[in-house]
């Protein structure tokens, strides 16, 4: 399981910059920097001045104290994998390698029905988890359509013959996979796992139709958000509209739901409001 957040300090200044379409070097004129910092900040190569930090959050519009501690390391969640909620059974899975995304296998504890979140890669270690689990598989659901997120689908849609599930807003994104997918997961929808109920929300910027899936006491959140972080955006328009869906759709949430997103640690809705530096 996870040790360190997704996105540390030289990925939330970098996803705030690539976000509002800000170039680099004049990211560095507003600061006092030079544009070889910016990019050795971007890359983990340097940690400035607390000034300095100070100064990338106000051209940024971040949360000083929040980006401070973000460049401190200060902020990793209390349940990385997620705290246990009554009458489920959450499986998070770390799929792939080199590059990491979460996979979800998500149970009704009292039918044994469930639902495969975001199969993206590595479907023999799926299907290995759900036969250990002792759920019955009977839907997909994605929370957008980039390939990290689908790739297995097509292998654990034949292995389980579940139907899968995406906003209509990213079908043309599964590309050959599209074939696979039965249905559509809209704004207002109510997803039955057993006798589990969540709620579809739109919350796009990431891609056009990200989407979360909102229980009363957990979220599986896509790449919309990330522990201490946003996701990746490259233009002005995208980049608000997915700050102001995860604020309106997701933070305003009870503190205590549990946050699973597509990559990293799990989080809350209550430490995301406290340490993530996007939000002010």
């Amino acid at each position: 399981m996870y040790t360190q957040l997704e996105d540390e300090f030289g990925d939330v200044v970098a996803k705030a910059r690539r976000g509002q379409e800000i170039a680099v070097a004049a990211l560095a004129d507003r600061v006092g920097l030079t544009a070889g910092d910016i990019t050795k900040i971007e890359d983990y190569e340097l940690g400035p001045a607390a000034d300095a930090i100070e100064r990338l959050a106000q051209v940024l519009g971040l949360h000083p104290s929040k980006l401070q501690a973000s460049a401190a390391q200060a902020f990793f969640p209390r349940d990385p994998a997620g705290r246990s909620v009554a009458g489920a059974q959450v499986e998070m899975m770390v799929l792939g390698s080199g590059f990491l995304m979460n996979g979800y296998i998500v149970g009704c504890a009292a039918t044994g029905r469930a639902a495969i979140i975001d199969p993206g890669f590595d479907a023999d270690k799926i299907l290995q988890r759900l036969a250990a689990s002792g759920l019955t598989v009977e839907q997909i659901l994605l929370t957008h359509g980039h390939q990290d997120h689908i790739s297995a689908l097509a292998e654990i849609g034949r292995a389980t013959n579940a139907p899968a599930r995406i906003h209509s807003g990213d079908l043309a994104l599964t590309g050959s996979l599209a074939d696979r997918i039965a249905g559509d997961l809209a704004e207002g929808d109510v997803v039955s796992i057993g006798e589990l109920r969540f709620e579809v929300r739109s919350t796009p910027g990431h891609t056009a139709g990200g989407i979360s899936l909102v229980h009363e006491e957990m979220a599986f959140v896509g790449d919309a958000l990330f522990a201490g972080s946003l996701g990746g955006t490259r233009s002005v328009g995208n980049y608000r509209m997915q700050h102001q869906a995860v604020a309106e759709k997701l933070l305003s949430l009870d503190a205590n739901v549990a946050l699973f997103p597509g990559h990293g640690p799990a989080t809350t809705v209550g430490e995301e409001r406290e340490n993530n530096p996007f939000f002010l």
